[in-house]
């Protein structure tokens, strides 16, 4: 059972009262909860009961139909994806096939405004190493990746996620 309203200001990560339709079917109903900062939550439940859903609405990738998100306090229902503080690695990896291992951790910090050589390698390293595979392509920064593995392509998303330094990172599966 999700906690409810009243969450109060201990919670300065919550989702209130969310809602969302595909057409006649509910798919998310009335949930609220909160996470505290250096929490790790996990949402449990059968294929198709709306985690996904819930994820892609807290990252704002789906608009809820109604209900409100907060971050740090501050309503981020509204705001755009990038503007969130918020990164997602989604079920199925998203790379960009066409860019080598570095370009895909580099592209979130390049789209905002980071374009230091220096800083963009302190960066990809740390990233790969947080994500555990900087030892498996340190010499390969420069080939594409869909020469990897799967469990390599994805923990390299997991490593392109975290080099914007998100505040929240959602995980699906």
């Amino acid at each position: 059972q999700p906690r409810s309203r009243g969450l109060g200001d201990v919670y300065k990560r919550q989702l209130r009262n969310i809602d969302k339709h595909f057409g006649d079917n509910h798919v998310v109903k009335n949930v609220s909860f909160g996470v505290r900062c250096g929490e790790i939550f996990s949402l449990l439940g059968p294929s198709g009961c709306g985690k996904t859903t819930i994820l892609r609405i807290s990252g704002g990738f789906e608009e809820p139909d109604s209900g409100e998100i907060f971050l740090d306090g501050k309503n981020i229902t509204d705001a755009a994806p990038n503007k969130r503080k918020i990164n997602t690695v989604f079920q199925n990896y998203a790379l960009f096939p066409h860019m080598s291992v570095f370009d895909n951790i580099a592209f979130g910090p390049r789209t905002h405004g980071i374009h230091k050589k220096a800083v963009l390698d302190e960066i990809v390293e740390k990233s790969l190493r947080s994500a555990a595979i900087w030892d498996e392509v340190k010499d390969r920064l420069d080939k594409s990746a869909l020469g990897m593995s799967g469990g390599q392509q994805q923990r390299l998303c997991i490593a392109r996620a975290l080099a914007i330094e998100p505040e929240v990172l959602l995980m699906d599966e």
